[in-house]
């Protein structure tokens, strides 16, 4: 099995990952996997006055602002607890029960950081083992 990517939180390191559970929640609480995609990358479509994408040259303008935080909030506690379950079954132990707010309160990964982490992480489920 794959080595889980970790993270510090209050001091003790946690297994992160995102597969197909934590790509349904994502579906489930954005509609788009690919829409939350953008949000986690502060990806946005330049839009004109009545809200509609701007293209140019067949192709919508993009430019980048800053991660958001609703999606990092989404999916970090979800990629979290998928790690303890994952790592609860290879070592056939109960998992550990961790909260979204104790997860939230106790990270101080700087969110641009942590957005640049979970994003990696989520690019990995989508790549082909060959």
């Amino acid at each position: 099995m794959e080595k889980l990517k970790r993270l510090v939180i209050a001091g003790k390191t946690y297994p992160y990952k995102i597969d197909l559970n934590v790509l349904e929640h994502i579906q489930n609480e954005y509609g788009s996997i690919h829409q939350f995609e953008r949000e986690l990358i502060g990806l946005e479509f330049m839009k004109d006055k009545n809200g509609n994408i701007v293209y140019k040259d067949g192709l919508p303008i993009a430019y980048k602002k800053e991660p958001s935080i609703k999606a990092i909030k989404t999916v970090l506690p979800e990629a979290i607890r998928e790690g303890l379950q994952i790592e609860a079954d290879e070592h056939n132990t109960s998992v550990e029960e961790i909260t979204d707010d104790f997860i939230i309160r106790e990270c101080t990964i700087p969110f641009d950081v942590l957005g640049k982490l979970l994003h990696e992480e989520f690019t990995r489920c989508f790549e082909t083992k060959k």
